[in-house]
């Protein structure tokens, strides 16, 4: 996590925060300011940290943080937020993994880098795993009303309208939810 992009509209405060990181040996990649940064330039920039300078995020700023956070799947340092408890939940709920509220020092900024990138692969992970299981409770679900449809249809009980779904999934190839939609789809289709 050393290459960092920095976002930031007081130019005076970007070249301190540049010349701070640089002497922890960070590689800055760029600095923009709010009105220059879009997806691309983010993109751009192949960034691992965006270091973002936001005395107040507002609206728009919280929906560019959510962006870079999960779209571009970044970790997002807020550096001099407000300090009251609505405006860090904000920022936190946009996907920002270090909120800093105070006046930091060079020599903080190497810990505040690796909290933040740790916070954001650990959220990432979480965040990987709930998808997964969400997929395969969807799948089981196509499964469970496939199932049905083979007992109700074709006089099938429970465990041999699994065996035959799963059986035709292995002789085609394809994982039991695509024939499990497969076979809503037909009955749909025929009803």
């Amino acid at each position: 996590m050393k290459r960092i992009l920095i976002i930031d509209d007081v130019r005076d405060r970007a070249v301190w925060l540049k010349a701070s990181l640089e002497l922890a040996e960070f590689d800055v990649v760029g600095v923009l300011a709010w009105e220059q940064v879009d997806e691309r330039s983010i993109q751009a920039a192949l960034a691992d940290v965006i270091i973002v300078d936001a005395n107040a995020p507002g609206r728009d700023t919280l929906e560019q943080i959510s962006l870079m956070s999960s779209t571009l799947e970044k970790p997002v340092v807020v550096l001099g937020g407000q300090k009251d408890q609505h405006s860090i939940q904000e920022a936190m709920r946009a996907g920002v993994s270090a909120y800093v509220a105070h006046t930091i020092q060079g020599e903080d900024l190497s810990g505040i880098i690796q909290v933040a990138a740790a916070r954001f692969s650990e959220h990432k992970r979480l965040r990987d795993e709930l998808k997964e299981a969400k997929d395969q409770l969807a799948e089981r679900k196509l499964v469970d009303r496939a199932k049905g449809i083979l007992m109700t249809d074709h006089g099938y009980n429970e465990a041999d309208a699994y065996k035959r779904m799963r059986s035709m999934a292995m002789s085609k190839g394809k994982r039991m939810a695509e024939i499990a939609e497969a076979l809503i789809l037909a009955k749909e289709l025929s009803a």
